[in-house]
């Protein structure tokens, strides 16, 4: 019996409506998966849902970090465990979405994210990687490791870039990954991801970013920078859509490249969620824009 039903794909693909649909259907609730959802202030630009999409469904894990927070992986997985934990003593079906594909890998593997400690000779490697082949080479190495991290961290981070490259070559690590094994949150999960013509998902995103600025995306980036919350000092202002919009705002670029490279960074960015989530064959896959059946044939799947 699946103990969880996870719903995952790329961004614009329409996990939220799916999801909605399939809790209501199901009498449960989401967790976000989401690693942008996660912060407070931030709607317009995440694409978060509002209460109206949400149609009376509880969302659990989203809103849960001030903008000017850290949040990491390891935040995640302690706040879903405890989350996921309550959904057993209800005896409720947990419906986890998102297309953070670290943040989902970090509910079903069977090695710790959370044990991760700071390893001084992995850092000081990685120091003298720094000073001897820049920033731009340490940036790609985590990027090779994880992408979902390198999309949050900018080129410049350089100290945050080091700690998650310090983590994710733990986890790699095997001999480390057993040393510090936890039994995985989730274990006998339900995977459904949807897709679609890459050509049409791509017009989704131009379209979803159009919509973005009409909703107000400049005033929104705006209220943060007021209360000196930018890209300098907070890791949720290097996410795509915000970066952009704040070097417009200071004069870097014109509202129209900033838009250009918004629609191009996020395209961008559902092509690598695409290649991470084609690594598992586990996954049932939908397309949502042909498959008119969709909620009942993922619950037909959910009992076989």
């Amino acid at each position: 019996m699946y103990d969880a039903i996870i719903i995952l794909g790329a961004t614009a693909t329409g996990k939220t409506s799916i999801s909605i649909s399939l809790a209501k259907a199901l009498n449960t609730e989401i967790i976000n998966a989401d690693s942008m959802y996660i912060y407070k202030e931030l709607s317009i630009g995440t694409a978060k849902p509002t209460a109206a999409e949400m149609d009376g469904v509880k969302h659990h894990l989203i809103d849960v970090a001030r903008p000017e927070e850290d949040f990491n992986v390891v935040d995640y997985r302690n706040l879903a465990k405890d989350t996921i934990n309550n959904f057993k003593s209800r005896g409720i079906l947990p419906i986890i979405v998102g297309g953070t594909g670290f943040y989902i890998d970090s509910l079903v593997k069977d090695y710790s994210y959370g044990n991760a400690i700071h390893n001084d000779d992995i850092r000081k490697q990685l120091n003298t990687e720094l000073e001897k082949h820049g920033k731009e080479y340490i940036h790609n190495k985590l990027r090779a490791l994880n992408p979902e991290a390198a999309d949050r961290l900018h080129i410049n981070d350089t100290v945050r870039v080091i700690r998650a490259l310090e983590i994710a070559m733990q986890n790699q690590d095997t001999s480390n990954s057993l040393q510090n094994s936890e039994v995985p949150i989730i274990n006998n999960p339900l995977f459904i991801g949807l897709t679609m013509d890459r050509s049409v998902l791509y017009s989704r995103i131009n379209q979803r970013v159009d919509i973005m600025i009409q909703d107000g995306l400049l005033e929104e980036v705006q209220g943060l920078l007021s209360r000196n919350i930018t890209p300098d000092n907070s890791q949720s202002m290097k996410g795509i859509g915000y970066k952009e919009i704040v070097d417009y705002l200071t004069g870097s670029i014109s509202l129209d490249e900033a838009i250009e490279k918004i629609k191009q960074h996020t395209r961008n960015y559902a092509k690598r969620q695409i290649t991470w989530f084609k690594r598992n064959p586990d996954i049932h896959w939908f397309n949502p824009l042909e498959d008119k059946n969709i909620i009942d044939n993922i619950i037909k799947l959910y009992n076989s």
